[in-house]
């Protein structure tokens, strides 16, 4: 019976999903250095690790585009709208792009034309609002509304 007792675990997941989960959470910069120093030390973890995340450049490969008015009734219009306005990088606005392009028409125009009168916002407060929308997506997962696929599957649909 001791040789079959098995010592009580400290985590309950493997160490990516706990390294993922840390750096969904962590600001892009952070993650960015976290995700370049486990490249070099272990790449075969660090391809595991960048699976298990979820972040709002994310979002246009592992949401399927029929749940995005789920994610609009959960995350406020001026929220989004910063989110838009704060889209630096080609794959941040690929993500407000396929949220936009998933929505209503009128709803759509509506968001863009309150990021235009935005304007320009700073990095932190886009980032907080990207953030916002990617919480509202892992809530909706979380309460069994919507499902992610898999980055598998996002790999071979891309």
């Amino acid at each position: 019976s001791q040789m079959d007792a098995e010592p009580p675990r400290a985590f309950n997941t493997a160490p990516v999903e706990r390294v993922g989960a840390i750096l969904n959470y962590s600001a892009s910069g952070i993650r960015d250095d976290v995700l370049e120093g486990l490249q070099e030390s272990d790449s075969d973890f660090a391809d595991a690790v960048r699976k298990a995340i979820f972040t709002f450049p994310n979002i246009p490969h592992r949401l399927n585009g029929i749940d995005v008015p789920k994610v609009t009734r959960d995350v406020d219009a001026a929220t989004l709208a910063t989110a838009i306005a704060g889209a630096r990088s080609e794959e941040e606005a690929s993500a407000c792009e396929f949220l936009l392009e998933n929505m209503s028409k009128r709803m759509a125009q509506g968001l863009r034309d309150e990021a235009a009168e935005k304007g320009s916002v700073k990095s932190r407060v886009a980032e907080e609002a990207m953030n916002a929308v990617v919480s509202a997506i892992r809530n909706l997962v979380a309460a069994g509304e919507i499902e992610l696929l898999s980055p598998d599957e996002a790999e071979d649909d891309g």
